[in-house]
């Protein structure tokens, strides 16, 4: 059975596009995809790997409606996975931990302090960092994106917890071109800032400059479709240069 299931949901992943593939899923057994769908985090095309995290989003929210301790047993898992003490890189993790709390205010309510702790630095607070800070460019790819798509719903929330100074930290210090373009795109949804929040302006030319002098782009899931994403249009549409 389990067998089964696993070629039914990476079928699926694979061959259906965004529009059928919540439908599909939802008619297997939820709690028994999930793992399934944390394994093709790792499919080797990107596109499947952007389509397993938009599922196991849903799926989680589709569990928690129903019985939310469940749901949160799966979210301590990305939890661990996250932990440096797990030994592994949790690819795709830190994506579909946001997409289920992007999908369920109760999960987001309960989370989104810690996931945001991942890239906390804490200058602000006279400390370098959060215990659980991801050191690991990749690892930030994630939740640096996971912020901009939160913000697509809970922006106001994200601004509460100063998600915009830790995302405008790594834009501006981290060398990963990567964190620099998905720093850009999540601090524009977050946008506008609070009054108080202020950012050097030439630093973040220098940062576009760089991305476009490597003709950078990213293939990403931007809330509505996967799409591979040039700094060109990127920066045609800023809001807070």
């Amino acid at each position: 059975m389990s067998v089964y299931l696993k070629k039914e949901v990476w079928n699926i992943l694979e061959k259906e596009d965004l529009k059928d593939l919540l439908k599909s899923l939802n008619n297997l057994p939820h709690t028994k995809i999930v793992s399934f769908l944390i394994g093709a985090f790792l499919h080797p095309k990107e596109e499947v790997r952007w389509k397993a995290i938009i599922g196991f989003g849903y799926i989680v929210s589709q569990i928690a409606n129903k019985n939310l301790e469940r749901a949160r047993v799966i979210i301590r898992r990305l939890l661990w996975m996250l932990n440096e003490e797990s030994g592994g890189m949790a690819w795709g993790v830190p994506e579909g931990f946001a997409e289920a709390m992007y999908n369920h205010d109760v999960l987001k309510n309960e989370y989104l302090s810690i996931f945001i702790s991942y890239i906390w630095n804490t200058e602000d607070t006279l400390k370098y960092k959060a215990d659980n800070y991801l050191e690991f460019p990749p690892a930030q790819r994630g939740v640096i994106w996971g912020i901009g798509r939160l913000a697509q719903k809970y922006r106001i929330d994200l601004l509460e917890k100063d998600a915009h100074f830790h995302v405008y930290k790594h834009l501006i210090e981290s060398p990963d071109l990567a964190v620099k373009f998905l720093s850009l795109w999540s601090l524009n949804n977050l946008y506008p800032f609070p009054e108080s929040f202020k950012m050097d302006s030439l630093k973040i030319k220098n940062a576009i400059d760089f991305l476009n002098k490597e003709n950078f782009d990213y293939l990403m899931f931007d809330g509505k479709k996967i799409a591979r994403k040039h700094i060109s249009h990127l920066k045609k549409i800023l809001k807070f240069l």
